[in-house]
Order: C-alpha cells, then structure tokens, then sequence
C-alpha cells in the first residue's frame, strides 16, 4: 500500500467525521421532527381532553346548580307545607275551641234560664206572701183577728168585742 499523504488521510478522516456528523444531525433532527410531532400531538390530546373535562365540569356545575335550585324548592315547599300544618292544628284546636265554647254556652243558657225561672217562681210566691202578709197586717190595724178554719181557709175574719 501506498502511503498517502498525512494531508490525504486526515482529509479522509475529517470527511468521513463529517459524513458521521451530517448522518448523526439528519438522524437527530429526524428524532427531534418525530419527538416534536409527538409532543403536538400530545398537547392536541391533552387539549382535546381538557376541553372535555372543562365541558364535563361545566354539565356537572349546571346539574349541581339544578340539583340545590329543586332541593330549595324542595325545603321552601315543605317549609310551607308544615306552616300550613300548623296553621291547620290551630284551626282544628280552635274550632274544637269553638264547638266547646258553644255547648258551655248553651249550658250556662240553660242554666241561667233554670235559675231565671226559678227566680221568677221564688218572686211570684214571694208576692202572694207579701200580699198574705199585708192583708194580715191590714186585718190587725183594723183590730181583726184572724182564726184558722177548718173550713173556712186559712185565714177567718173574726170580730173583736
């Protein structure tokens, strides 16, 4: 073999070296081109995903708002529903109130009434005593003395002497 010159062998070398690099850089960027296509498409997923998430959020908010709109209707309504309970027992309680109210009125009236005629039975026999008994006194002012009878009543004009 011939020698070659140092000129021509590291000539050689360097263009063997630089062929190497060039290679090793085309091969580089290739994997960089690949690994950039990678991470696109990566971030295309992670976007679509994220979208998704957010509009899944978005439903998931909405149905929670939903959710605690109808479970405050809910509350409100059996809010009402207990006030009109209530209002309800205080109307039976006072209609039986109202119904016990009117059956002792109707017994004072009816007692009272008793008693009213009683009173008026008392007055009226009253009366006649107090009329026996002026009559009585009238006879003894006038200087009569009255007597039983048998059959004469209870009472007989009888003639002082």
């Amino acid at each position: 073999m011939a020698k070659m010159p140092y000129e021509k062998v590291f000539s050689k070398r360097l263009e063997n070296i630089d062929d190497k690099v060039k290679t090793s850089f085309v091969l580089i960027r290739q994997d960089i081109d690949e690994i950039q296509k990678t991470v696109d498409a990566m971030r295309k997923y992670l976007k679509n995903k994220d979208k998704q998430y957010q509009y899944a959020k978005k439903e998931d908010n909405k149905l929670r708002d939903e959710f605690r709109k109808e479970v405050d209707e809910f509350t409100q309504k059996i809010t009402q529903l207990k006030l009109a309970l209530a209002e309800v027992r205080t109307i039976q309680r006072e209609s039986v109130l109202v119904r016990d109210l009117a059956k002792i009125e109707d017994r004072i009236k009816t007692s009272f009434k008793n008693e009213v005629e009683g009173y008026k039975e008392q007055v009226k026999n009253m009366k006649i005593d107090l009329r026996e008994a002026d009559r009585r006194l009238n006879v003894l002012e006038m200087g009569i003395v009255l007597d039983k009878k048998k059959n004469g009543g209870w009472f007989s004009r009888k003639s002082k002497d």
